[in-house]
């Protein structure tokens, strides 16, 4: 069953290309917050379990269930979280014209994934799907073997969030629903790699996380604020 993620709060029974997008991400994870489970897109024990695992180790509620919240910690906003008229990620077709959040989210998880993309881009995210933008997709679906026509659909957004690890929403230091989870972690091993960072991957943004987004940000002469938006998505490519 094709939904895409972020559609349904997802629950032990369940099945669907959702539920195999969960299993990836808490795959991409390390012990202690993430587990090593099937891909098979059914919700079934062992996924429940991976849940709950990822839920208290952010001290979420541990129900097993993935809602708003255990969302939001893995990068993905669904309302309440969504800005004002934006749409979830992956819930509408993009391509040349587009504008709003989801373009946005598009822009920046490309921008991070790999310099080729942000070069491409030409510019940080900035939430209209222009020229620059279909050429980055383009370069991106050849890369991960789809037909390259810079339409972003289902199997483009499948392979974004297989790929692309972050860009969702912004991080920073001090704020509940912007400073854990899936994309920090992923956010301090990027720094690592660029030599900024040399805390613990632990997806929490504290005070060593917030000094490595600093220095990335000095060296990259843009806002030297510790909080990581487009300017700063658009330098954190490692390759």
């Amino acid at each position: 069953m094709a939904n895409y993620l972020g559609s349904r709060n997802l629950m032990r029974g369940m099945e669907g290309t959702d539920v195999e997008l969960l299993q990836h991400l808490l795959n991409n994870l390390p012990d202690p917050m993430g587990s090593r489970i099937a891909i098979d897109g059914i919700f079934g024990p062992e996924t429940e379990a991976a849940v709950k695992k990822f839920q208290r180790y952010f001290k979420l509620t541990v129900d097993g269930i993935v809602g708003p919240n255990t969302f939001l910690f893995l990068g993905i906003l669904v309302r309440p979280y969504l800005p004002p008229r934006g749409q979830v990620f992956g819930s509408r077709t993009l391509s040349k014209g587009s504008s709003g959040y989801d373009v946005w989210v598009l822009q920046n998880r490309l921008a991070s994934l790999a310099k080729d993309f942000a070069e491409a881009l030409g510019k940080p995210a900035n939430g209209y799907f222009d020229e620059k933008t279909e050429q980055a997709v383009k370069m991106f679906q050849r890369d991960v073997d789809l037909n390259d026509d810079g339409i972003v659909g289902p199997r483009t957004f499948y392979k974004l969030y297989e790929y692309a690890r972050m860009g969702g929403r912004y991080l920073r230091r001090g704020r509940w629903d912007r400073n854990q989870g899936y994309d920090v972690y992923w956010l301090q091993r990027h720094l690592k790699e660029l030599g900024y960072y040399t805390g613990k991957l632990d997806g929490i943004f504290g005070p060593l996380t917030q000094q490595a987004v600093m220095a990335l940000q000095k060296s990259a002469k843009i806002q030297v604020d510790g909080i990581v938006g487009p300017e700063t998505f658009y330098h954190l490519a490692v390759n």
